[in-house]
């Protein structure tokens, strides 16, 4: 064999063992060829599966109830995503027995829902899976009526495949959202755009016991626009709310409340028209929620406008109405802020203008009402208003208000500007009364009391005070003796006082710079009669009803002192221990100098008696009075008395013939012209002071009528004369 001859053959071995050793990258080619051909399949099909999968799911869960249509579903492995799209959930069936299920009848139409970031491995794994981001974007839902409260239904994370051991979601994402809860065509709730962002959701068993968490959430926030909602026959409108676990605060802007029935009208709940431009909550604790509690840093409503109708029977107490829905509720501070309150539905009508209220540590619960260290479930309260009215012994007196201020801390209530004045004339309300009724109108500077027991008013209703002053009083009372006395006893009384049904004391009242102006048409004469005291300073202390300290040794003291038509001097004292059942008390008083003549204004109308001159020097009162009668004496110091009796039917000076012959009478045989006479035996003429008390009239009138009784005795007048004359209404 030549070598030329075995060259090919050995040429072949190399090329072919080239060719087999190459072979396997054409096959592992073709089979990853293959391999991503089956996964492209697989994922080509993955999606119609996993929205058939869902859709599926979705009817078996709800035993057929529901139906889901799922417009389009995406996923991506790459991205670890999934998109779903035009999502629609409808009943499947019609039925009537949804609130006997466990299931919500709704319908929901959802535009997108993406999410984002899942955990494969985790998923693969069956531990807690991940998920950077759940985004549901726009749509529709509807709730037309609402199941059964289900006390056995599973914590959501139970409900998860048993395969999983959680979820652990940072973001979830929810809105604008439109829902809706009701009658398809007349939603008793609904809203027009909602927003929900969650972050840090932990689904799974620690993440429900977390106390620090909300709803499986560590933080949360949360926008409502345009909410409405019927309920308890009253309309609420809310223009926007915003939420914020971070910053623990709500706030709520545009808040409207209307009843449905006539708020002018009590019925058997309470009937509110509000407008609320905003009201904030600081200090919303997440974790306190979840325990039935709500503590709040501030409650703040700026400007609301409030009427309302109190409901005909008392509600039950405001923690009572509380107890179903927290075991406890606690206010750092509760503010209002340029309020307005008017109550409707009760005679007085009261309006409040310009109200400012600041509570502090608010305690909600019955321990907070019983507490003894707290006023009204607070440890304090300032409230300063701006004007006041309202109707008083409706529909007969208006009352108003300049401004007033209160502060529980100091005791101290204040009103200014104060003004009582009737709604008809003296005529009109005799005859609305249909008898003979004190026609008052009164004006004060200021009114303020000075260290009051507000514990002691809040829990028992007791009054208890230091001092109560009234600056600057201006009275005119006037009365129509042409009616009829009230056929009930006044309560213009000491015993009225006794009788109270609270506890009242008053260490001292004081009265400064008041003037009292009276006036009183004559039963005969149909004249008015007029006269006044000026410059009136009173004070009274020990006014109180507590048996420990009103007894006859420690009785009411009451002084006063002023001027009788701005030039007589008055000066009076009286001791009334108010819880004598006899009504006995004393007093004495002391007048002058001055002229007779001032009381013309009274006595010639009302009396046809005028005083032609007289001047009196001093007259001095001393009386003792009971439910009976009042009895004393009267020194009267005087010159040159004398009067003249008048005539309605005289002439311009009310004289006739009749009238002339009694007045020389008159001044010659009974009237005394001076006390004391320079000569004589009874050089000095002590008049006897009785008359007897008719209960139908206030004390007052009971001590005019001694006085006019002594007067009378003291210048000539027998004494059954001067006391039938003091009898006279």
């Amino acid at each position: 064999m030549t070598p030329t001859s075995s060259a090919p053959a050995t040429s072949e071995v190399p090329a072919s063992t080239g060719k087999n050793k190459h072979r396997w990258l054409y096959w592992a080619c073709g089979a990853l060829a293959l391999l991503l051909l089956a996964l492209a399949g697989a994922l080509l099909l993955l999606d119609p599966w996993l929205q058939r999968t869902l859709e599926q799911q979705v009817a078996t869960q709800s035993q057929g109830r529901y139906q889901l249509r799922i417009g389009e579903l995406h996923t991506s492995l790459w991205h670890r995503s999934v998109l779903v799209q035009h999502i629609r959930l409808r009943p499947a069936k019609a039925d009537s027995q949804w609130h006997k299920t466990t299931l919500p009848h709704l319908l929901t139409d959802i535009e997108q829902l993406r999410i984002t970031g899942i955990g494969l491995r985790a998923l693969l794994r069956g531990s807690v899976v991940p998920i950077d981001s759940v985004v549901l974007a726009g749509g529709r839902v509807r709730v037309l009526q609402l199941p059964e409260a289900n006390t056995n239904a599973q914590p959501l994370h139970e409900q998860l495949p048993k395969r999983l051991a959680g979820l652990r979601v940072g973001y979830l994402g929810l809105g604008p959202l439109q829902a809706a809860y009701g009658p398809a065509r007349r939603p008793e709730v609904s809203v027009r755009q909602i927003r929900l962002a969650a972050h840090d959701i932990l689904l799974t068993a620690a993440g429900a016991a977390d106390s620090q968490r909300v709803s499986y959430a560590a933080a949360f926030e949360a926008q409502l626009v345009g909410s409405a909602g019927t309920a308890a026959n009253h309309r609420l409108l809310i223009g926007k709310a915003r939420f914020s676990s971070q910053s623990q605060r709500l706030t709520v802007d545009s808040v409207r409340v209307r009843s449905l029935l006539d708020v002018r009208r009590q019925g058997a709940v309470v009937r509110v028209n509000l407008q609320l431009p905003q009201l904030r909550l600081t200090g919303i604790r997440s974790a306190e929620l979840r325990r039935k509690q709500l503590r709040l840093d501030s409650l703040v409503l700026v400007e609301p406008r409030l009427t309302a109708a109190p409901p005909v029977q008392p509600p039950p107490a405001l923690h009572t109405l509380l107890a179903p829905y927290f075991s406890q509720v606690r206010l750092a501070q509760l503010r209002v802020s340029n309020g307005t309150l008017r109550l409707t539905g009760i005679p007085n009508k009261p309006t409040f203008q310009e109200v400012k209220l600041l509570a502090d540590d608010v305690l909600l619960t019955a321990a907070g009402a019983r507490d003894a260290a707290r006023i009204w479930y607070a440890r304090s309260w300032e409230l300063r208003t701006g004007r006041v009215q309202s109707t008083v012994s409706a529909p007969v007196y208006w009352l108003g208000i300049r401004s007033t201020e209160l502060v529980t801390r100091t005791g101290l209530v204040r009103a200014n500007g104060i003004t009582l004045r009737p709604t008809m004339t003296p005529n009109a309300l005799a005859r609305y009364k249909q008898h003979q009724t004190p026609h008052i109108t009164v004006r004060a500077v200021r009114a303020q009391i000075s260290g009051l027991d507000f514990a002691a008013l809040a829990h028992r209703g007791s009054l208890l005070a230091r001092h109560l002053d009234l600056r600057r009083l201006r009275v005119h009372i006037k009365g129509d003796g042409r009616f009829p006395l009230n056929p009930k006893a006044s309560l213009v009384t000491q015993e009225s006082l006794a009788r109270l049904p609270m506890r009242l004391n008053v260490r001292r009242l004081t009265l400064t710079d008041t003037d009292l102006a009276t006036s009183y048409i004559g039963p005969t004469t149909n004249r008015q009669g007029n006269i006044t005291f000026n410059r009136i300073n009173v004070t009274l202390t020990n006014l109180t009803n507590d048996p420990r300290l009103m007894t006859a040794a420690t009785p009411l003291v009451g002084t006063a002192s002023g001027w009788l038509q701005n030039s007589w001097s008055v000066r009076v004292k009286v001791r009334i221990p108010l819880l004598d059942p006899a009504g006995r008390h004393s007093g004495e008083g002391t007048f002058g100098p001055g002229s007779i003549t001032l009381l013309n204004s009274m006595t010639e109308p009302t009396r046809l008696v005028r005083f032609e001159s007289g001047d009196v020097r001093r007259a001095t009162v001393r009386f003792q009075a009971n439910r009976q009668q009042i009895t004393g004496t009267m020194q009267a110091e005087y010159t040159n008395l004398k009067l003249t009796l008048l005539s309605q039917q005289g002439g311009p000076d009310q004289k006739t013939l009749l009238t002339k012959i009694g007045s020389k009478l008159l001044n010659g045989l009974v009237v005394r012209d001076e006390n004391p006479r320079s000569l004589g035996p009874d050089r000095l003429k002590v008049g006897s002071l009785q008359s007897r008390r008719d209960l139908r009239v206030s004390v007052f009138s009971l001590w005019r009528q001694g006085l006019v009784s002594g007067l009378l005795n003291s210048i000539g007048a027998p004494k059954k004369v001067a006391q039938t004359i003091s009898e006279q209404p």
